[in-house]
């Protein structure tokens, strides 16, 4: 696993300046399928501005489709294309807070004692001891080849 790196200082130019510009407060009312979006700032004013990485367009084209979305912008003086800064859950848009999904390679969770997945009555525990703990009304274990169960000592019932 990598670890987290200290942050440091960007710049986009070769001297060592911090970026110069303005962050302006708005809506982001519409979500284009490029990967721009669309910001009203206060005064109504209307411009396409560039969303990063760290924003999830899908969730902003959902969050956009109940209301729109406050947001910051950055406008840098030396760079044409504003960029997305930031955004802000509304209360209108606590019906996408229900649901959760990674669409990743490989998802990696790391504790330093435990991992609980846990879902009305059904819980899944990974302990740093080593323990795994499944426990549930109903338990099902499903192969389309061998289906083995191994260990120092099995017990059934």
């Amino acid at each position: 696993m990598r670890r987290a790196q200290k942050l440091r200082t960007v710049s986009f130019s070769s001297d060592d300046q911090p970026l110069a510009g303005r962050f302006v407060e708005g809506h982001v009312v519409a979500v284009a399928p490029g990967g721009k979006a669309r910001f009203c700032d206060e005064a109504g004013v209307a411009t396409e501005v560039r969303v990063p990485r760290h924003v999830d367009k899908r969730w902003l084209a959902a969050a956009v489709a109940l209301a729109p979305v406050p947001a910051i912008a950055l406008h840098p003086d030396d760079i044409p294309s504003p960029v997305l800064w930031c955004v802000f859950s509304a209360p209108e848009h606590e019906p996408l807070d229900e649901h959760f999904r990674i669409d990743a390679r490989t998802v990696e969770l790391s504790a330093n004692e435990s991992i609980q997945i846990r879902t009305g009555k059904s819980v899944i525990t990974v302990t740093a001891a080593g323990e795994v703990r499944v426990r549930g009304k109903n338990i099902t274990s499903r192969a389309s080849n061998l289906n083995r169960i191994r260990g120092g000592a099995v017990k059934i019932n």
